[in-house]
């Protein structure tokens, strides 16, 4: 292989680790002239690697699986993140992952449908929460409410995920809708990619509040909580959120020992204690 060659590759299996930047830098590495879904190929086919494509909201979950699924397996594991949507038409394009586990249950669907996942091996692994965070707001005496804190407030943006791509983005615009807020707040709304960034807007200051992943909440200090509210889940449809196994984990020992953990006892209750229900 030339040296240019070995660069590259060396490049992307860094980019596959950092989750955030994956999709930034893949743009540079198709500008070089090498395609997103070989790219991958190369990096998985270099490092040995199981490739797993987690929806933002749960990598740091699915981190601490992979974690104590290591304690008994030595066998690597690589975690690519991104939004649901955008990870879903990567695997569209024969990105080779071998387990996506998605922010809800429409795009497993969709790849059950197609042929893409290995037929009955599409379920529910977690349930998520959807909180309110606005940090530079001072608590109240008495609890305010979703809907007083969003009527009360006054502010320039609120951050929501891009609902086109990520469930939680979908479950905040419904929360808006039912407590008949959308039409007033719209001109407000700006958008993540994913859940992810749009935490990083409400805790950037780039927006004033923000609906994000209750499960993100252990990460806020105690000092930049402000107002953090959690969103009554009869405000919004369940986020349900389902894996699927991939034709290319179909024969693969290691993806199937790691997809029984995500579901087994003992890993439900690393998703349970990282801030999810599980059925």
């Amino acid at each position: 292989m030339h040296d240019s060659s070995r660069e590259t590759l060396e490049q992307v299996l860094i980019v596959a680790n950092v989750g955030f930047g994956w999709f930034r830098f893949a743009t540079t590495v198709w500008r070089a002239g090498l395609s997103l879904s070989l790219a991958i190929s190369l990096s998985a086919s270099a490092s040995e690697n199981i490739l797993v494509a987690v929806a933002t909201n749960f990598l740091q979950t699915a981190e601490s699986l992979r974690s104590e699924f290591q304690q008994i397996n030595v066998e690597p594991i690589r975690l690519v993140s991104g939004s649901t949507g955008k990870l879903y038409a990567q695997i569209i394009q024969g990105a080779p992952f071998h387990l996506y586990l998605a922010a809800d249950q429409a795009r497993p669907l969709r790849l059950e449908e197609q042929g893409l996942v290995v037929t009955g091996s599409r379920q529910t692994y977690a349930i998520g929460k959807l909180a309110l965070w606005a940090p530079k707001e001072s608590p109240a005496p008495d609890d305010p409410s979703i809907r007083s804190l969003l009527q009360s407030s006054t502010f320039r943006k609120l951050a929501v995920a891009n609902p086109n791509l990520a469930p939680y983005g979908v479950a905040a615009i419904e929360t808006l809708k039912t407590l008949q807020l959308f039409d007033q707040l719209q001109p407000h709304l700006v958008f993540g990619e994913n859940i992810g960034q749009t935490h990083a807007l409400v805790a950037t200051g780039n927006a004033e509040m923000g609906f994000i992943a209750a499960s993100s909440v252990p990460r806020i200090k105690n000092g930049e909580k402000g107002i953090l509210l959690q969103v009554r889940p009869h405000l919004h449809r369940p986020i349900r959120q389902d894996s699927a196994m991939l034709r290319l984990g179909e024969h693969n020992a290691v993806a199937q020992r790691f997809n029984e953990f995500l579901h087994s006892p003992q890993g439900r209750t690393i998703i349970r204690r990282a801030g999810y229900e599980v059925d």
